[in-house]
């Protein structure tokens, strides 16, 4: 009986939250994977594909329940605040339920499975995670669980694009150092997606992934740590993940945030560690050792040998929410979105490769390689 036991005390807390005097338990029904949690992730490669759910109560019935179900769009915004999320409501025709109602029989506490079916894709947006809030609209016997009447079925699915190899094929953004506006920018993020083949061997151990040299320089290694520690480099503010030591041949997704008291380091969308600062401002028109890089630092060198991809900056601090719900793809018109190169695609024009800043700012990153090495990539 330790399901009922559990079921009675959550019910009365919850009836105990709207009164003074001491409540009274109550046997109820409630979604089962909702008892935790009340979100539930599934991954969806390939339509059709899906999950089913059941409906349980506290104690075996004594007679027949019936229970009707809803889809309810409209509790999505206060999930979403509540939970740190943004998922958006699956598409309208993208999927079905086998029965919009259910029972649980006299005898039993469990009710027949419903069938939740993602049917198609062609209208989920690229990045976006989607979800499907099924609800108990009502019952037939007994009381619902309010904190337990909604489980959120959240749909994973893959971002497939592709990544171009750096090595000496690194990357200047040239146009940064003639806007005058990012001179003294008082918040900064940096994030992309990295697949390192091996990690620098010789002094200065340094694995360079972007920022500018001395100023917000995101790399693997130096002389004073692992050279597969991430480390952020600002003047003496060198705060190393060291307690997470990166492997090769696989992807990362790095974060370096400038709070304008602290820099942040995230891996995988998890904070690792941090400093406090000065709190100064960040120059990205600064010209330090050759300017904001890609795949290089102080003067060109320091190579990062890898694949690289979804790279970022941003004129203001992400939260950790905001980082791990967009690793694999963010909306290009997104606030503070300063340059945003995707890295699957470029166009060759004198003997090097310009890849396309998503924003529309303008603001191209420029390789020096015609035609650089690239991979397909899917990441969930």
């Amino acid at each position: 009986m330790k399901i009922k036991n559990s079921i009675i005390f959550l019910a009365s807390a919850a009836f105990a939250a709207g009164c003074a005097n001491v409540a009274e338990p109550y046997d109820a029904i409630f979604m089962t994977d909702a008892q935790s949690t009340p979100d539930k992730t599934i991954t969806i490669d390939t339509p059709p594909d899906g999950t089913s759910f059941t409906v349980m109560s506290s104690v075996k019935a004594t007679e027949d329940i019936s229970i009707e179900l809803e889809i309810r769009e409209d509790l999505i915004d206060g999930f979403n605040a509540k939970y740190g999320k943004n998922y958006q409501m699956a598409p309208e025709g993208s999927f079905t339920l086998s029965s919009y109602s259910t029972a649980i029989l006299a005898g039993h506490n469990l009710s027949e499975a419903v069938d939740v079916t993602v049917t198609t894709m062609d209208d989920f947006a690229e990045g976006v995670t989607y979800c499907i809030p099924v609800s108990i609209k009502s019952v037939s016997a007994m009381r619902v669980l309010e904190p337990s009447r909604t489980l959120f079925i959240v749909l994973k699915t893959p971002v497939i694009s592709k990544a171009i190899y750096l090595g000496y094929n690194k990357y200047t953004v040239p146009s940064f150092q003639q806007d005058e506006n990012l001179a003294a920018i008082p918040q900064v993020t940096l994030e992309s997606r990295v697949l390192v083949d091996h990690f620098q061997s010789s002094d200065p151990y340094i694995s360079s992934i972007m920022g500018i040299e001395g100023m917000c320089g995101v790399r693997f290694g130096d002389v004073k740590i692992p050279n597969n520690c991430v480390q952020i480099c600002h003047a003496s503010y060198q705060p190393a993940a060291t307690d997470k030591l990166c492997e090769t041949g696989r992807w990362y997704h790095i974060a370096a945030v400038w709070t304008g008291s602290t820099w942040d380091i995230y891996i995988d969308g998890q904070y690792v560690t941090g400093t406090q600062t000065a709190g100064e401002t960040i120059d990205l028109t600064s010209d330090n050792s050759g300017g904001f890089q890609i795949g290089a630092s102080y003067g060109g060198g320091r190579y990062l040998y890898g694949y690289i991809a979804e790279v970022r900056v941003w004129t203001r601090a992400l939260s950790q929410s905001e980082i791990a719900n967009n690793m694999n793809y963010v909306d290009p018109s997104s606030d503070g979105l300063l340059a945003y190169w995707r890295m699957n695609r470029y166009e060759t024009r004198n003997g090097k490769n310009y890849v396309p800043d998503e924003t529309g700012h303008g603001y191209e990153a420029v390789g020096t390689s015609a035609n650089p090495t690239m991979i397909d990539t899917k990441w969930m």
